[in-house]
């Protein structure tokens, strides 16, 4: 006669889980339902975070005066002018310069930010910081910005710049977003033209000095560029940034935290083991007795 076949170990413990799950249903069903509740809870009492989003194209701000490098590179570089194609450092020194700490306190200051990122530290009704409480200083509201609010993603392939507010008023957070791309880009003009005018009453006294005329040829070569440099400097719309995407203001429902069906879901999870727990804990005092 042929021996019976034995279960096998797994269909034995699917089987035994199974039993346990009926048998403890209530248990079960009452703590995941307890959690659900709570999580949900938990969920709609978050403040509603919305994400800002502007998209943004460093432009290309270089000089571009390689064919004089070899003539006059020592004087160009005296004079503050950039004789490479540094498109690539350009850009960076851009990004650079928007996510600067001195950027970001000015903006924070310009703006009036400090009471709204520290809004519970600040009497809206008497227009001062509350009693007793350790007033932030411009260093902190730097780094609250930075971490919590601001974020900056580059795309390397494509040199493609995502700049996200994340704030829990929704048009404050576009508007941000917009005002931080617009001033970074005015800022980087006013530097730039403010560096091409001291370059160009440089070249200007250099070629009153100099006796040479072929230096002095190349010298009005160098000042030419500059100028139409800072032509394009003071009349193009975008000088270092140039918007691809701007920022608009998100609809109501769509914000980007808290994830509520996430925290509901996890809730449910977190009840049915702590339901397990107690119904296996119940089953084993009954079986010792």
């Amino acid at each position: 006669m042929s021996e019976a076949v034995e279960p096998h170990r797994g269909d034995l413990s699917l089987i035994a889980m199974w039993r346990f799950l009926v048998r403890h249903i209530v248990i079960l069903a009452s703590f995941v339902v307890i959690f659900s509740m709570l999580a949900a809870l938990l969920a709609f009492s978050l403040k509603p975070m919305y994400r800002a989003e502007v998209v943004v194209w460093p432009a290309d701000s270089s000089s571009g005066l390689g064919g004089l490098t070899s003539q006059l590179g020592g004087l160009a570089s005296l004079a503050g002018i950039n004789l490479g194609g540094g498109g690539g450092k350009k850009s960076d020194e851009a990004l650079e310069f928007l996510r600067s700490r001195n950027f970001t306190a000015a903006f924070i200051e310009r703006h009036a930010l400090m009471p709204v990122l520290f809004a519970k530290k600040w009497d809206s009704s008497r227009g001062r910081w509350r009693e007793g409480v350790d007033i932030p200083t411009i260093a902190e509201g730097v780094a609250r910005f930075s971490k919590r609010v601001r974020q900056i993603s580059e795309d390397r392939r494509t040199g493609v710049v995502t700049m996200s507010i994340v704030w829990g008023d929704r048009v404050a957070a576009a508007q941000w977003a917009n005002w931080l791309i617009s001033e970074a880009d005015q800022a980087l003009r006013d530097r730039a033209i403010s560096e091409q005018s001291r370059s160009i009453d440089y070249l200007k006294a250099e070629a009153e000095r100099t006796p040479s005329v072929e230096i002095g040829n190349a010298i009005s070569k160098l000042m030419e560029t500059e100028l139409k440099n800072a032509m394009v400097a003071r009349t193009r719309d975008a000088y270092s940034f140039k918007v691809i995407d701007p920022a608009l203001v998100r609809d109501q429902k769509d914000y980007d935290s808290p994830n509520r069906p996430l925290i509901v879901f996890l809730g449910a999870g977190f009840g049915l083991v702590v339901g397990a727990i107690v119904a296996a804990t119940r089953q084993r005092r009954v079986e010792r007795r």
